[in-house]
């Protein structure tokens, strides 16, 4: 008597390669938004670049035209945001928590604006890898829209 073959419920793969799930669509289908006008575009980012590969070449990064910070405009910003009605003792006693160690800091210390940073900003800009104009900026305009928002009532 014959022994009885065995059958493999694994799926099988060609020359031991996984299978490959391609997508049916090349593009990612979204329901349209039931609030909005009901259009659904389909944006191909590199057709542009196909079509005229020079600009890719071009350096119109807004980035680097960007003039560097006065230190007077810093001075400004420091004062609007210690005249905001807020406790700016909390950073004396409360220790912020970073953990951000997948990077090596930043040195700071020659930026414009690092002599006006408390001593726990200077170490979570070095972390986070920021100047001190970009810090100072961001806090004012994250302070500012909470009070604005405070002001309305929306929390």
């Amino acid at each position: 008597m014959a022994a009885k073959s065995q059958t493999s419920t694994s799926i099988l793969y060609y020359r031991n390669i996984p299978r490959k799930h391609f997508r049916k669509q090349p593009y990612p289908m979204r329901a349209p938004d039931s609030s909005g006008d009901g259009f659904v575009y389909r944006i191909n980012i590199y057709e542009i670049y196909a079509k005229n590969p020079t600009l890719l070449l071009t350096e119109n990064d807004s980035h680097n035209n960007q003039k560097p910070q006065n230190i007077n405009t810093l001075n400004e910003i420091v004062k609007e945001i210690d005249q905001m009605p807020i406790n700016h003792q909390n950073l004396n006693y409360k220790n912020p928590r970073i953990f951000w160690d997948r990077t090596k800091s930043m040195d700071i210390s020659q930026e414009a604006g690092f002599n006006l940073l408390h001593e726990k900003e200077k170490t979570l800009c070095s972390k986070l890898r920021l100047t001190p104009s970009i810090y100072l900026k961001a806090k004012y305009n994250i302070l500012k829209a909470a009070q604005k928002h405070k002001m309305e009532d929306v929390f």
